[in-house]
């Protein structure tokens, strides 16, 4: 079967989800070839220790001031709240190198401070913004980014008079975003961007084989830690998921920067660019559970190819042994 040509130009661009799902759609689901791959040999647990041998453990003073210290400074910054000084960021600790109470101030911080209290043990900095000012500003970009699911987490930083918001894509992407929807972003807007993706998706001559191979197109918000496993098999050209404890074959769904192809004794193997990786046929270990976003590119894709069973998301899938031995290293 020859290769289609919008699956070679879908793995040079990242995109293979929905270029490949247009090639299954032309050329029918009927079209033979597909591979089917229900059991593999275990991979090989990784020659080389997972973490380095005899690494000194990294020493960091945690200490805070002492109990009556803490009291007093508590009490401070009650009082300063109370009496509503409108350039009162707020109280932290700092480390110079002692651990000791800051009372920060957006301006005149030293002034402001003597004029409450002259405690040797309490410092006056000077910088940042009060909360009330910053929320709004926060509310409104997490508001603005939200229906296109690029924001993954934020925070209000008073004491460094910004908000920060970490976004589920790369810079590249969110700067052709932000150009189509004609935003400019405030200077006290701190934006964290993902890691570039992995341009790189599923090896173009495994097409006659493979319907679809179908990533997710941003970097989960938060993944929860529960570690779940299963058997990652490919029926008729599509992934799914055997002996996973909900019973059925669900559909799977791979994360944001795992690549298809095969390994060295030319298994099919699915593999991210931090290492973990598994072969189609083995058990898998993945965190989760993960969810799906029913018009994300990738699912969409999926559905198109593959049909409207459940769906499961395995985000960067670890060969079981792999997992074993990591654990244990």
């Amino acid at each position: 079967m020859t290769t289609p040509a919008c699956f070679r130009s879908a793995c040079v661009t990242g995109a293979v989800a929905l270029m490949v799902a247009a090639c299954a759609a032309r050329d029918g689901p009927a079209a033979p070839g597909y591979a089917t791959i229900l059991t593999a040999p275990a991979s090989a647990a990784p020659s080389h220790p997972v973490r380095p041998a005899g690494a000194a453990p990294l020493e960091v003073d945690l200490a805070n001031p002492d109990a009556d210290t803490t009291r007093d400074a508590m009490a401070l910054d009650r009082r300063l709240r109370a009496e509503g000084d409108p350039d009162y960021v707020g109280m932290r600790i700092v480390r110079d190198p002692a651990p000791r109470y800051a009372f920060q101030f957006s301006r005149d911080a030293t002034s402001r401070l003597s004029h409450v209290t002259q405690d040797a043990r309490f410092l006056a900095i000077d910088g940042g913004l009060p909360r009330d000012e910053l929320q709004p500003l926060f509310d409104v970009w997490w508001a603005r980014f939200a229906p296109h699911r690029i924001a993954g987490a934020g925070a209000v930083m008073e004491f460094d008079g910004v908000v920060q918001i970490q976004l589920t894509i790369d810079q590249a992407q969110f700067e052709t975003l932000s150009a189509a929807q004609g935003w400019s972003i405030p200077e006290r807007v701190q934006l964290l961007y993902a890691p570039r993706a992995n341009p790189h998706a599923a090896d173009p001559g495994l097409a006659s084989q493979v319907r679809v191979f179908p990533r997710e197109d941003r970097l989960p918000a938060a993944v929860l830690q529960a570690a779940l496993s299963g058997r990652l098999i490919l029926r008729d050209g599509c992934f799914r998921l055997q002996d996973h404890g909900d019973g059925g074959e669900p559909l799977v769904l791979f994360g944001r920067d795992v690549e298809l192809r095969r390994d060295a004794e030319g298994y099919l193997v699915v593999i991210d660019p931090h290492g973990r990786q598994a072969r189609v046929g083995e058990r898998i270990v993945w965190s989760g559970p993960r969810g799906v976003i029913d018009d994300a590119a990738g699912v969409l894709a999926l559905r198109a190819a593959c049909g409207s069973e459940p769906i499961v998301a395995v985000g960067e899938p670890e060969s079981a042994v792999r997992f074993g031995a990591r654990r244990a290293g």
